[in-house]
């Protein structure tokens, strides 16, 4: 067997712990192949090349895709614990640990003056959202200014698990809203209720990224974004770095954490209705 060295993010590395048991593989690209674990609190675990967006529950490997391209695991049995990751012939054992990003330690609220610029920019520079999607988001922005709990739920279990891909773009915004709430004081409690059982609504590996940012935990890019929307650093390249992360996951991460964002920055109040005042 061969067995390669890696680095763990510590928000997963007690899957490693306890004896071997069955993981599945779920989805295979050149740089990750994403497992489910079987866990509820860490139900998916990334294994990743050194090039890859470094999610908050990855392994990461001492090599590139192009030297090592992972798609060639792709169909393998896998398994965890015993203190690795064997996938087909292949073992990967943490040499060390990494503590993924997070946001409780953004420092400032956002800046209406950033919140608003970061808008505009991002009109220009993201795809664009199908109407669908609008509408939702639209709705989720709604709810935020109502502050409404129920409200807030109702709009945002809406999005859990629409549109494409492995992370939809619903998914992906409600992460943004998620990790400006934890920043920034937003409606956290009902908009973790919302995703508390997107396990069986959307795929494997956007549950497993709601449920990080849940806690606060996110790719890099993210947390600059939010630190450069108070203020700490330059917003143009924060923006252009996140809108980087993924296909479209960057930009739809940027508008949930604006659909917050517009609500909570310092000057915003609002009406008995919760409607901001004008």
């Amino acid at each position: 067997m061969t067995c390669y060295a890696g680095v763990v993010s510590a928000a997963v590395a007690p899957l490693l712990h306890g004896p071997h048991r069955s993981a599945r593989v779920v989805a295979v690209t050149r740089y990750a192949v994403h497992l489910a674990t079987g866990e509820r609190e860490l139900p998916a675990l990334a294994v990743v090349t050194r090039d890859a967006i470094r999610l908050p529950n990855a392994f990461v490997l001492p090599f590139s895709s192009v030297e090592r391209p992972l798609d060639t695991l792709r169909g393998q049995p896998a398994g965890l614990g015993a203190g690795g990751i064997a996938i087909g012939a292949v073992r990967f054992e943490p040499g060390a640990s990494w503590t993924p990003p997070r946001v409780q330690d953004v420092p400032s609220r956002p800046d209406p003056a950033r919140v608003r610029q970061a808008a505009a920019l991002l009109d220009i520079r993201a795809h664009p959202l199908p109407p669908p999607l609008v509408a939702r988001l639209a709705g989720l922005r709604h709810a935020l200014h109502t502050d409404d709990a129920s409200e807030v739920r109702r709009a945002a279990r809406a999005l859990v698990g629409l549109g494409p891909g492995l992370t939809p773009s619903g998914d992906d915004i409600l992460c943004g809203a998620l990790l400006a709430s934890r920043a920034w004081g937003g409606p956290l409690g009902a908009l973790s209720d919302a995703v508390a059982d997107a396990a069986r609504r959307t795929p494997l590996l956007s549950a497993a990224l709601l449920r990080h940012a849940v806690r606060g935990e996110c790719v890099a890019q993210a947390r600059e974004f939010l630190r450069a929307l108070g203020g700490d650093g330059p917003l143009d390249a924060a923006l252009d770095d996140l809108l980087a992360v993924g296909h479209h996951s960057g930009g739809d991460l940027a508008r949930g954490v604006l659909a917050v964002g517009q609500d909570r920055a310092p000057g915003t109040t609002r009406g008995s209705s919760g409607r901001p005042c004008r």
